[in-house]
């Protein structure tokens, strides 16, 4: 989805930088200190949440501080996201991850849906709702970022 989500950011004039392409592994405190060589503007953390428990369901974002920008962009980006897949709106909240934490530009970590409800498993292995992810995080970067 971050692919999907760079290339309709690029076609709209953006410049996307990746901290992978592939599956492959690199740390946290890796991709933020590519964000932070690279410069960035704003950085965006893409993933599936997952619990024990599979009945919980739903979309959350992620930022570092309280009363930050990157609060804001996280509650633009998540009403985004939330209005384009229809998931259930858990919010945005305050944490302490290495890729918000050790970002010098705002920063979000974006939770689509949760692998372990069956339901939303179903949803995020089909084509369709990937790409809706992707519409729905670039709508809210773009509404965010002009």
């Amino acid at each position: 989805m971050a692919l999907r989500t760079g290339r309709l950011l690029q076609a709209e004039g953006y410049t996307v930088n990746y901290s992978r392409t592939s599956d492959v592994n690199v740390s946290l405190s890796e991709r933020a200190r590519m964000a932070n060589e690279w410069g960035a503007d704003y950085f965006v953390s893409i993933h599936c949440n997952s619990n024990v428990n599979p009945i919980y369901t739903g979309t959350e974002t992620f930022f570092y501080r309280e009363g930050s920008v990157a609060e804001d962009f996280a509650l633009v980006v998540n009403t985004a996201l939330v209005e384009e897949i229809n998931t259930k709106d858990l919010g945005i909240f305050s944490a302490n991850f290495a890729v918000l934490r050790l970002t010098r530009m705002p920063a979000i970590l974006v939770e689509l849906a949760f692998l372990s409800n069956p339901a939303e498993a179903e949803l995020l292995a089909t084509d369709s709702f990937r790409q809706r992810c992707a519409i729905g995080i670039s709508r809210g970067i773009i509404g965010f970022t002009s």
